[in-house]
């Protein structure tokens, strides 16, 4: 049983973007390839795909894919999925659709034969589209041929062809899944079942895993890391490694006075990122200072972001004559109040702390926090749906590869359901982003995120906080963690229970081989 705090909000994976739907849609669906450790280096292998290459020119992937894999009911999956789920990627307006439109062709000589051939040679396809953590599994063409993938009864039901099948989903209580005794390898998954949990909040998530009620915890807040690293019978471990995770506050850039450029600034300038750091996000983690984490090297412009200087602040809302009112809070010339809702996801415990530092740190600029919690899958629909909101807590990595942002601050990426929810739209990073997709040279992509980095931190359509360090936590009598680099975007089907067996899998399957080759 897995603890989380939140709820999925579709389980079809190419729709999913919110972690609490991918980390089920992933455990029941399969991809081409996948991110997995390989000589304890982040590489790729094989998940439907037994072999792949790549032409000499880049731009032609060969994919054999296995003959003994079949859905969930009963059906054959066959290369025609596979075609059929990467050309809805070139279809319809999906939330990773930018990372395949390189795509020229996907052929299908035979039914386990799959070319894929590129308009140009991409230094992001293999990463951001067929090995990402998520958008990246094979829906059945059966099942959602000829219908609106965004309305299919299938999004809430799913057939697919990973190593668990679904069994119910108790909105706001569980989720179960199930081992599937037909999976394409064999001997897998080790688990009969996995129950995703959903905790009204962190302190109820991690009292259920000290007492043995949860087996796992998706994550462990920064604050609760030295009471986890603690608890009896429990052992911590990191996740999103080199990934550059990132969190920070989110600006409704459309929604005046947050669409005035200065106003923005002023906010960047007025936050005290070092003591929200220290007291309410766990002081682990470095300050972070653009839209990229440090961890991404030549990518990340190191001369961006705001230092902390309230007065400057003052300064910038004085200039544009936002007068402050009787009760301390400001007004512009058109009579309306600076006075802003700060979401963040019902259940975290450290977002709540951290936005009542926000609300003070604020407030002595004249500007008034109103801090607001939803649960994730109404958040999600306020922030990329509606846009009703002025600041929000979010957080994502920002890696492997820069061009993951695409999605997040190319003006293309801005429709309801996708993820620039806060609507930033600049020509010039516009241009240089399509740039980067098509320059080879990674010293010149480099070049080209700095650029882009520094022009965006000057429209300033976030308020970057913290580059994070992150860590789940699983009993001791659960082994097989983590599963892979994406945590739990990987297929969990090499986890298993100690009490079930006191050899691993692996071992049993030696053993029992071992006996054999001696009969």
């Amino acid at each position: 049983m897995i603890g989380r705090t939140g709820d999925s909000s579709t389980l079809n994976p190419l729709l999913t973007i919110d972690d609490d739907s991918f980390m089920v849609a992933n455990q029941i669906f399969s991809s081409l390839i996948e991110r997995a450790f390989v000589d304890g280096q982040l590489g790729y292998k094989g998940d439907l795909a037994e072999e792949w290459n790549i032409s000499a020119d880049g731009k032609t992937l060969f994919f054999r894919i296995v003959r003994n894999a079949t859905w969930h009911d009963g059906t054959p999956l066959t290369a025609q999925d596979v075609k059929f789920t990467l050309e809805l990627y070139l279809k319809e307006p999906l939330p990773q659709s930018s990372f395949f439109r390189v795509i020229e062709s996907v052929d299908t000589p035979d039914n386990y034969t799959v070319i894929i051939r590129l308009k140009q040679p991409s230094p992001t396809f293999i990463p951001l589209a067929l090995a990402f953590w998520r958008n990246h599994m094979i829906i059945p063409k059966h099942l959602y041929e000829g219908t609106n993938i965004t309305t299919n009864p299938y999004n809430l039901k799913p057939i697919g062809s990973g190593p668990f099948r679904f069994v119910e989903w108790k909105k706001g209580d569980y989720i179960l899944l199930e081992r599937n005794e037909n999976y394409f390898k064999a001997g897998l998954p080790c688990l009969d079942r996995i129950i995703i949990k959903q905790l009204p909040n962190t302190e109820a998530m991690l009292t259920a895993l000290s007492t043995g009620e949860i087996s796992a915890v998706t994550f462990v807040p920064e604050t609760n890391l030295d009471q986890v690293m603690s608890m009896q019978g429990v052992k911590t471990f990191p996740i999103f490694t080199g990934l550059g995770l990132v969190i920070y506050i989110g600006i409704n850039t459309q929604k005046y006075p947050l669409s005035i450029k200065e106003v923005r600034q002023a906010l960047n300038y007025a936050i005290n990122r070092e003591e929200l750091i220290k007291l309410a996000l766990g002081g682990v983690g470095r300050v972070q200072k653009g839209i990229f984490s440090s961890e991404l090297g030549p990518f990340h412009n190191p001369d961006v972001g705001y230092d902390y200087d309230p007065d400057k602040a003052n300064q910038i809302l004085d200039s544009l004559g936002f007068k402050r009112g009787p009760d301390g809070i400001r007004v512009t010339p058109n009579g309306t109040k600076l006075s802003f809702r700060l979401y963040f996801t019902a259940g975290d415990l450290a977002r709540m702390r951290a936005s009542e530092i926000v609300k003070e740190q604020l407030k002595k600029i004249g500007v008034e926090i109103i801090p607001q919690s939803y649960d994730s899958p109404t958040l999600r629909e306020l922030l990329t749906v509606k846009y009703d909101f002025d600041l929000t807590w979010f957080g994502h990595a920002t890696g492997p590869d820069p061009d993951r942002l695409y999605v997040y601050y190319h003006g293309s990426a801005i429709r309801p359901g996708n993820w620039n929810y806060i609507r930033y739209n600049n020509s010039e990073v516009n241009r240089l982003w399509d740039l980067s997709r098509v320059a080879i040279d990674p010293n010149e992509r480099a070049r080209l995120f700095r650029e882009i980095e520094k022009i965006v931190m000057e429209d300033a359509p976030v308020i970057p906080i913290q580059e994070r360090v992150l860590y789940a936590a699983h009993r001791e009598e659960f082994q097989g963690f983590p599963p892979g680099p994406y945590w739990y975007a990987n297929h969990m089907e090499r986890i298993w229970w100690t009490k079930g067996s006191i050899r691993s899998p692996w071992e049993a399957k030696q053993a029992i081989l071992n006996a054999s080759a001696m009969l």
